[in-house]
């Protein structure tokens, strides 16, 4: 039995993905979707709760939905795909399916190279360092100016995180031909255009996906950040991933009476650029310390199952089922901010 792997948000489920999961389904026997849990990559709350977005990946023809771990869903890009291409391993995949702008393996394989030499680090983290955003750095590090674009930046870090664990999976990308982030784009459009567009949804998106969104879910968060954040201390706050060169200080000293977005617009800098200190505000929320990541990328991740065909019922044998502690926390944290609560069993789904 052949088994592919995607490692997705669904954030939410759209046209793209149904297209991406198809593609999966014509190299593989099964498919194993390798999903975000309640928080995203983006730090924020998702758009659906994870058991719905499993259901979503389910109904568009995965066989079998796992979580990845929160430590990692919320992670940059390289953190983001060394935990998926870990949990892929882990499961036996045989390949992973992946979508990027390039669509060009060779060329993809040649900037991994590239980044894994110390000049090129250096070059990023100077970039970086002046506030350029990660895809724009990797462009300017390797010269490649088409791989400014964010789905080529994670499949440059699988590729590289496959070579990092000797993983045995064969890498396979398609093409994204449209501009999914255009709201005139003809077939698809990208998760970030769904969820700022509600209009857009019945056109590039399904009808179980659609009724699933809850709008509510982030606009609720946004409420909540200043006061969890009016009881941090310097001293945990030092402890926090992400955090470095006094910010500590200056999250304590920052004004949390005038809301969430002028909290960010007043510890943003070159540096701690608006996606990096979203990251950081969820770590410190839910305590996810520099250790605690360090472990993580260490060890072998925790695999909990979200959703599952009967038919593939027997992929389980080997999966220990079970959620880490910061992901429980972060479970908890969003059913506080949307009510939503856990299955109390697994959800188990015919053909």
């Amino acid at each position: 039995m052949k088994l592919a792997a995607i490692i997705c948000e669904f954030n939410p489920l759209h046209t793209g993905h149904k297209l991406l999961i198809d593609y999966a389904k014509s190299v593989a026997d099964k498919v194993v979707c390798i999903m975000s849990g309640n928080f995203t990559q983006r730090a924020m709350p998702a758009c659906a709760d994870k058991y719905s977005r499993a259901r979503h990946a389910i109904a568009a023809g995965a066989d079998i939905v796992v979580e990845l771990p929160t430590v990692f869903a919320t992670a940059s890009a390289e953190n983001f795909a060394l935990g998926g291409v870990a949990i892929a391993q882990k499961l036996g995949a045989d390949c992973l399916v992946f979508g990027s702008e390039c669509g060009d393996l060779d060329k993809l394989r040649a900037c991994a190279e590239t980044m894994d030499s110390e000049t090129t680090q250096k070059h990023i983290k100077e970039e970086i360092k002046k506030g350029v955003s990660y895809p724009k750095a990797l462009a300017l590090a390797t010269n490649l100016p088409e791989l400014d674009k964010p789905n080529n930046t994670l499949a440059i870090e699988y590729l590289r995180a496959a070579n990092k664990l000797h993983a045995d999976i064969v890498p396979l990308t398609i093409k994204r031909e449209d501009n999914y982030n255009s709201d005139e784009c003809d077939i698809y459009a990208s998760s970030a255009l769904l969820r700022n567009e509600p209009s857009l949804r019945a056109k590039y998106s399904y009808d179980f996906v659609v009724k699933d969104i809850d709008d509510e879910a982030e606009k609720n968060y946004c409420q909540l950040v200043p006061t969890f954040l009016s009881v941090a201390t310097v001293e945990q706050l030092r402890e926090i991933e992400g955090i470095s060169e006094g910010l500590e200080n200056r999250i304590v000293k920052a004004d949390k009476t005038q809301g969430y977005e002028r909290l960010l617009q007043e510890l943003k800098t070159k540096r701690y650029t608006r996606l990096k200190l979203q990251r950081i505000i969820l770590n410190t929320i839910l305590k996810i310390r520099k250790t605690d990541v360090a472990h993580a990328k260490d060890g072998a991740p925790l695999l909990k199952v979200l959703a599952v065909k009967r038919n593939a019922l027997f992929l389980m044998s080997q999966i220990e089922n079970k959620s880490d502690e910061i992901t429980e926390r972060a479970d908890s944290l969003y059913g506080s901010i949307t009510g939503k609560k856990a299955p109390r069993l697994l959800p188990v789904f015919d053909d």
